[in-house]
């Protein structure tokens, strides 16, 4: 004889409620499916995007990234600040002046964040450099003039940027503008580890 309790009814059944039928079962995998791609999609999507190189346009930067960074020779109290650095080769021609103000510029305009950036003059020959404030002249020994011209293309005219590790890791060519160094830096600043 069987049981009474062997075999409850479902709950449904037991009140006259048809169990579920294949639709909604069919449903609610649908649900579970596109929930799932929710969170699985954009992580997909935007691992394919690193992976094959695609930077969105918006974002890239004014200057021109320097592949692989270079080395700046030891430059003692330079090290752990980010450097505007413009190379004057004897002296400061009209084109080093140029490039020191637009300099002066984008740092006055950096506001807060002034103290993490050092502009510098690299000189060489025994033309003085005109002093500006918050403005640091190196004038390398002739041992360390080849590193020193090697991590700054020859002592080209253009400003270049180092980070505070010493690696020089953008230039900007002629004409210098101070807007596009100025939101360089501040995106720079803003995302580095680097204090």
């Amino acid at each position: 004889m069987k049981s009474a309790f062997s075999n409850p009814p479902d709950a449904g059944q037991a009140i006259g409620m048809p169990g579920p039928g294949p639709h909604l079962m069919t449903s609610s995998r649908w649900s579970l499916l596109a929930l799932a791609a929710v969170f699985v999609l954009p992580f997909a999507i935007g691992s394919g995007l690193y992976w094959s190189g695609w930077r969105p346009v918006a974002l890239r930067n004014h200057g021109e990234l320097i592949q692989p960074p270079r080395t700046l020779p030891s430059a003692g109290a330079l090290h752990g600040k980010w450097l505007l650095i413009v190379p004057a080769r004897d002296g400061c021609t009209q084109t080093c002046l140029a490039a020191l103000q637009q300099l002066q510029r984008a740092h006055a305009a950096l506001g807060k964040n002034q103290e993490r950036v050092q502009r510098v003059v690299i000189a060489t020959g025994t033309a003085p450099i005109q002093q500006q404030q918050a403005l640091t002249v190196v004038s390398p020994a002739t041992e360390d003039e080849s590193a020193w011209r090697q991590a700054l293309d020859d002592f080209a005219p253009a400003v270049f940027v180092a980070d505070p590790l010493g690696n020089v890791m953008m230039r900007y060519g002629e004409p210098i503008d101070a807007r596009s160094i100025l939101k360089d830096m501040e995106r720079l600043l803003k995302y580095s580890w680097i204090r």
